[in-house]
């Protein structure tokens, strides 16, 4: 990433919003609410862009017109722009550290705060200005952890008209991208246990644009949760959103949502208990057991919560009073 600034003499030149991004070949949440964000500020009048390091890099796998930026074009930073950088981005803080305009940072996992801090740093030491989230969990860390005292929080959202229920089919959709050893036990346990089963497929969801992710949860009557040190985490409350019964991990930050009435939670790590969990469930549904469509009915009205209007009316009021 090369950043530098310009010689400008207009210092009545509007600044941008420039999203620092990651150009992530595969499907990743944290990007994918980048690109969110900056739809939002630009369908409501802001100069906003996505920053991307590779020139001409597009994602492959979202469907997202939005104004894009290249560092690897030499990006020119303006004094009155605002640059906006991921917590676990290290080559951008350090890119950025010296560079004369507002820097935010936009931490979507607390987990991954020490990627981009290391020995000691503090934002403050790269000129960071301040914080914002997108979890109440996220905000909670950082404020204590770090002495701020706000930590304004944008909720993530879900593409309710894109993740829906459809007719579906006693299947196991997952995601192996975090946890492929643990779903390996998972699964193997779970044959072992429940041989009556073993003819339920496994639809593995991976490597895939956000339309066969919807697809798949929409036919799946299950979406089982591997979710591991997670921000907030995607995939489960798009699983809900899709009518599936999560069984799983809520990996913490699941815990904005996750609950005993909306889903099969299980302690995190407890991967034997997963295993039983899942069989009970299948059990559940094969037996078209009542409790089947309150956890469903419970879970769809959750997501029902994460909507982009709600996004975009948090992110509005938090740009507001920032971008004067």
């Amino acid at each position: 990433m090369n950043c530098k600034n310009p010689n400008i003499n207009n210092p009545k030149l509007d600044g941008r919003i420039l999203y620092i991004n990651y150009d992530s070949p595969e499907p990743s949440g944290g990007v994918k609410v980048i690109y969110s964000h900056v739809s939002h500020l630009v369908k409501n009048g802001y100069p906003a862009f996505v920053v991307h390091n590779q020139a001409d890099f597009r994602l492959p796998w979202l469907d997202c017109d939005v104004p894009i930026l290249y560092a690897g074009n030499n990006l020119q930073i303006l004094p009155n722009d605002i640059v906006v950088i991921p917590e676990d981005h290290k080559t951008a803080l350090k890119a950025f550290r010296n560079i004369q305009a507002k820097k935010y940072v936009f931490c979507q996992n607390h987990f991954y705060v020490f990627k981009g801090l290391q020995n000691g740093d503090t934002w403050q030491d790269y000129g960071i200005s301040n914080v914002f989230c997108c979890s109440d969990i996220i905000s909670k860390f950082v404020r204590s952890v770090f002495d701020y005292g706000e930590v304004p929080v944008i909720h993530n959202a879900i593409h309710l008209d894109l993740f829906k229920p459809r007719k579906k089919k006693l299947q196991i959709a997952y995601m192996p991208r975090k946890t492929p050893g643990e779903l390996d036990f998972i699964r193997n346990l779970f044959d072992r246990l429940y041989k009556q089963y073993r003819q339920v497929p496994w639809i593995c969801i991976d490597k895939v644009n956000e339309a066969k992710v919807a697809e798949i949860m929409s036919e799946s009557a299950i979406f089982l949760s591997t979710s591991i040190y997670e921000g907030f985490g995607l995939p489960p409350i798009e699983a809900m959103a899709c009518g599936c019964i999560v069984v799983g991990f809520h990996g913490d930050g699941g815990l904005e949502y996750a609950s005993r009435v909306n889903g099969f939670w299980c302690e995190g790590g407890n991967i034997i208990e997963c295993a039983r969990t899942l069989g009970h469930v299948v059990s559940l549904i094969d037996n078209k057991d009542k409790i089947v469509d309150k956890i469903k009915n419970q879970a769809l009205k959750k997501a029902g919560e994460y909507t982009f209007d709600r996004q975009k009316n948090e992110l509005l009021d938090f740009w507001s009073k920032i971008y004067k």
